[in-house]
């Protein structure tokens, strides 16, 4: 690569990183960034990887693109990322985890708009992934169904007519009783957000 570049006087340098970036091939995209790309193309190749679901090229490539980057172009690298996915929004949901405009409220605030956009030019999957998980209509759906859960611990606690009594049990193992499934979705998570709901 060393040699097509200096011999070839090759100055630009999108489409070979993009391509590198959709493929996961982290040697050359790594190989690209070392040697200076302009902050588009890193846009661009972070965009690619996110498409693709290449979360470990997206994982490299984000710290390297300017915030402001992001900020101007967060909705349009969403939908780009949604629109090319192939059926998988992984990519799209690392972003989202990964906290990816610095700034939590921001974030939520950008899928919460694209999933009630009424732009066509949003793909359907996109959207319907972000109304159910991102959006402020998930959050409020996992307010009521964490209210409900709780009801229904509470009502196991006082009310149970096991010859085990929860209420029996150390503090701890109640809690972990009670939110198992949600240590488990923040385990799964592996990032610094959670989905709304």
């Amino acid at each position: 690569m060393e040699c097509l570049a200096k011999e070839g006087n090759a100055i630009a340098f999108l489409s070979p990183l993009m391509r590198a970036a959709e493929r996961g091939c982290m040697q050359v995209v790594e190989w690209f960034v070392k040697r200076g790309c302009r902050d588009m193309e890193l846009c661009l190749a972070l965009t690619a990887a996110t498409s693709s679901s290449q979360v470990e090229v997206a994982a490299y490539l984000l710290p390297h693109v300017p915030h402001h980057v992001l900020a101007a172009l967060s909705i349009e690298i969403l939908k780009a990322a949604g629109e090319r996915g192939g059926g998988s929004l992984d990519g799209v949901a690392f972003l989202l985890r990964s906290d990816f405009l610095g700034d939590p409220a921001a974030t939520y605030a950008i899928a919460d708009s694209i999933a009630k956009s009424d732009d066509d030019a949003v793909a359907p999957e996109l959207k319907s992934f972000l109304h159910e998980y991102w959006s402020n209509v998930a959050f409020l759906e996992g307010l009521r169904e964490g209210q409900e859960h709780y009801l229904n611990l509470v009502r196991i606690l006082k009310w149970g007519e096991s010859p085990i009594f929860l209420r029996d049990f150390p503090g701890p193992l109640r809690v972990a009783i009670a939110y198992l499934p949600l240590y488990r979705q923040c385990i799964e998570a592996g990032g610094g957000l959670l989905w709304q709901r």
